[in-house]
């Protein structure tokens, strides 16, 4: 029987990322930041808003938006290298998808997941100051 790489055993089960990616996203929308082009990022943004109105988990947006706006970059940039990015900025959280297209014919996506924390500028707050802000 094979042993496990005590290097990468347990890679990729981690339960904090789990948690976040079966959240659900509270919040409006703050700001769309990407270099895809325009009918891309505006389809992408579309099924995003549609996702997380439907109530869908945030893997789920993620993979919807995927498989339903970002596949056009296969078709367009065929026999092309194309690296691009979209970031939705909520209230709550910032989620980033990356699309690495490469010359033959593969693309890679890759999510990033972050979650805001409120902190207060006024050091007279109390508990709402950032607790960095003496060090």
């Amino acid at each position: 029987m094979a042993e496990h790489c005590a290097t990468t055993r347990g890679a990729g089960n981690n339960r904090a990322f789990e948690d976040a990616a079966n959240s659900r996203i509270s919040g409006e929308l703050q700001e769309v930041e990407s270099d895809l082009p325009e009918d891309i990022k505006e389809r992408a943004l579309s099924v995003f808003r549609a996702s997380i109105s439907d109530k869908c988990t945030i893997q789920q947006a993620i993979d919807k938006v995927q498989k339903e706006a970002l596949v056009e970059v296969e078709t367009r940039f065929k026999g092309q290298r194309f690296k691009g990015f979209i970031k939705f900025d909520y209230d709550t959280s910032v989620i980033t998808i990356n699309v690495n297209k490469f010359g033959n014919g593969n693309a890679q996506f890759s999510v990033g997941m972050g979650v805001k924390r409120m902190v207060c500028p006024d050091p007279f707050m109390g508990k709402l100051s950032d607790p960095n802000m003496h060090k």
